[in-house]
């Protein structure tokens, strides 16, 4: 689809009786060619954490020690559309151990109704805690990289329990190199499996690239970043480094730019994370 122009054309074509043109910022246009009326915008990521929120706290307020909005949309650095919504709840303590399993129904119950919804489906992710999952005295199966983004989320019920953590260098590149492992074994299996289409190969392949590059990133002591803002450090610290290619792309398909030559996108990104890997090793 081709991008609309940022005015009106001076000798607008003639148009089907009843059907009113609308400019760039969606208004009708009047007689005059001006835009008319209030602009009216929709931003489906705060109704999103505002429904979210009151519905956990309705039906939850009493097993839901805290609920955290985590992520690039917290600072404003989301890709719109693109970029997810991430919620991070940690269950109170009655409602963890064996009642956990009654927990996440109730939880599933309310994540399902927003998957439903083709506003919201493609854009909400959440993730559940038992109480004792929070990381206590540098001891935890949680990885330390997601500490870190915990650390940046913002509290919409309870408060933010992973704020005072204390994370050492020696657990964030540990753990960053279980990331980049992890995403690189991922690639492999996406590359090697036929039943996958081209299109989920590759947006599967961005995915991979993406959580590589910012694992690399973590090893080397970078934290104030989201997968929205990586390639900013890429370009200007890193790119002497390692060849960033496959991370320009990926960046630029998620922004979905239609001039990237995607041909050898596959076999860059497995290059990519490869040294990735090797390097954090």
């Amino acid at each position: 689809m081709s991008t609309p122009p940022s005015k009106p054309p001076a000798s607008p074509p003639p148009r089907s009786p009843g059907i009113r043109r609308a400019g760039p910022d969606g208004r009708p246009l009047g007689p005059d060619g001006k835009p008319m009326g209030p602009i009216l915008m929709r931003d489906e990521y705060k109704n999103l954490v505002d429904g979210f929120t009151k519905d956990i706290k309705n039906e939850l307020s009493k097993e839901v020690k805290s609920l955290l909005l985590l992520g690039s949309y917290v600072s404003k650095e989301h890709i719109a559309g693109e970029s997810d919504c991430d919620f991070l709840i940690v269950l109170d303590e009655k409602a963890s151990g064996d009642n956990f399993e009654k927990s996440m129904e109730a939880i599933s119950k309310i994540v399902l109704k927003y998957l439903e919804d083709p506003l919201y489906g493609s854009i909400i992710d959440v993730e559940v805690l038992g109480a004792n999952d929070v990381p206590i005295d540098g001891e935890t199966d949680y990885p330390w990289t997601k500490v870190l983004v915990a650390q940046r989320g913002r509290a919409l019920l309870g408060d933010n329990l992973f704020t005072k953590i204390k994370i050492s260098e020696e657990n964030i590149k540990m753990s960053a190199k279980e990331m980049a492992k992890v995403y690189l074994e991922q690639l492999e299996e996406i590359i090697s499996t036929d039943e996958i289409e081209a299109y989920d190969k590759l947006y599967l392949t961005v995915e991979a690239v993406l959580g590589c590059g910012c694992a690399y990133l973590y090893y080397h002591g970078e934290t104030e970043f989201y997968r929205s803002s990586a390639i900013i450090l890429f370009e200007e610290k890193y790119k002497k480094k390692l060849d960033i290619e496959p991370i320009q792309i990926s960046h630029g398909l998620r922004l979905a730019a239609k001039t990237l030559d995607t041909k050898d996108f596959i076999p860059k990104s497995l290059n990519f994370c490869k040294k990735v890997v090797a390097e954090l090793k």
